[in-house]
């Protein structure tokens, strides 16, 4: 294979995972605009990413048992055409039931998208995998920093939350047929497998490991953290603060900027520090600016304390599996599957249990469930702690 046939799949994969990006974030900027349009509850539109985290789950089991014995860059490019396809229905989604049924189609091509893209790109760069799967994710935080720009513009031309879906569904299933061109040439081989390494442990002695447990755990509190805000945080703060329609939607870009920076600087900075002590300490500051921000009722200094928190505690996911790597190198792919079901049980409740309470209480309160979240995180290092050492440079994932 050219290098140069390797270079052009490479910036097929950072694309599709940028639209993958704007994807996620786009709910938070319309929360608004579906409450009218479909007459529903808080707790209503934060079930949504619950059932599209139900699909991720179904997707999560099955992409990873046969990610290795179906050709990835086949199913690639047609999961995320149906994806496309899938936006395309929530676009044209005239009740809640099948906006439900939409999301639920979505969240289960959103994740064995990502499955087979990390896949995909480790094969495709064997020699510094780490390096590119690193710069994969790097390319999804870029999506969902632009994200709330891509809506936000077109909500202020006058679109309608149905067109700025259909587009976005277009948008995916074109760059679904593109992969026709850019991946599907590869051919062979996308067949050859990675060296495997002899499996040494089962699953049932893996999960006796109270490391993975530790790492589960902050998976679980910081996704809950994460998507909780994506979604809610604009929200907030035209409803409680009164902030514009542009204030909120810079406010989830300026998370999410914070996010990529702190990806980028970890992998600076972990090179000599301990990788634990940077998620238990990013983690209890960036909580205790979230409570001096949301406390001080003011929009500028909330949006800044958001921002900040991005940059602390933005490493967390790639870290942990970063440890991971480190802690079973033979039964990886046990291991951060068990992992993914933490991250996204974590992005299951989050969202929904932030609407529940903003129903029962206010939006005001509800908000510090963010804060509580990256209390926790802090707690399961400072409660159990382990030593790990030379850890890989390179986080390579979300």
């Amino acid at each position: 294979m050219t290098q140069h046939v390797r270079n052009k799949a490479t910036i097929y994969c950072y694309w599709l995972m940028s639209l993958y990006g704007v994807s996620i974030v786009m709910i938070g900027t319309l929360v608004p605009e579906l409450l009218r349009y479909f007459e529903v509850s808080l707790s209503d539109i934060g079930f949504l990413m619950t059932i599209q985290c139900f699909g991720g789950i179904l997707a999560l089991f099955l992409g990873s048992r046969f990610a290795e014995k179906v050709k990835k860059s086949l199913i690639i490019p047609i999961a995320f055409g149906f994806l496309g396809l899938g936006f395309l229905v929530v676009g044209y989604s005239s009740s809640f039931l099948v906006l439900q049924t939409a999301f639920f189609l979505t969240g289960f091509f959103i994740r064995i998208t990502d499955i087979f893209l990390n896949a995909f790109v480790g094969q495709l760069h064997q020699k510094k995998s780490g390096v590119y799967l690193n710069r994969l994710h790097m390319f999804f935080s870029i999506g969902a920093f632009t994200g709330p720009f891509y809506s936000g513009i077109l909500i202020r031309l006058d679109f309608h939350w149905q067109q700025i879906y259909s587009i976005i569904g277009i948008l995916f299933v074109v760059s679904g047929l593109l992969g026709c061109w850019f991946i599907l040439p590869i051919g062979k081989m996308d067949l050859i497998r990675s060296p495997q390494n002899k499996v040494s442990l089962n699953f049932l002695e893996i999960i006796q490991d109270p490391k993975i447990w530790i790492l589960g755990a902050t998976l679980l509190f910081y996704s809950f953290h994460q998507l909780s805000v994506t979604v809610w945080l604009p929200y907030y703060l035209e409803d409680s603060l009164g902030a514009s329609k542009e204030m909120a939607n810079l406010a989830i870009s300026l998370f999410w900027f914070g996010i990529i920076l702190g990806r980028f600087f970890v992998s600076i900075i972990v090179k000599n520090q301990d990788p634990v002590r940077l998620l238990s300490l990013g983690s209890f500051v960036g909580a205790v600016l979230l409570v001096v921000g949301i406390y001080s009722r003011d929009i500028l200094l909330t949006t800044s304390a958001y921002f900040l928190v991005g940059l602390l505690t933005g490493a967390v996911i790639p870290l942990a599996f970063t440890i991971c790597y480190k802690i079973f190198p033979e039964v990886i792919a046990l291991a951060t599957t068990f992992l993914s079901i933490f991250l996204l049980s974590g992005q299951m409740v989050g969202p929904w249990l932030l609407g529940v309470s903003a129903e029962m209480f206010s939006i005001n309160y509800a908000i510090f469930l963010t804060v509580i979240t990256l209390f926790g995180c802090t707690l399961v290092w400072k409660l159990v702690s382990f030593p790990i050492t030379n850890i890989p440079t390179k986080p390579a994932l979300r």
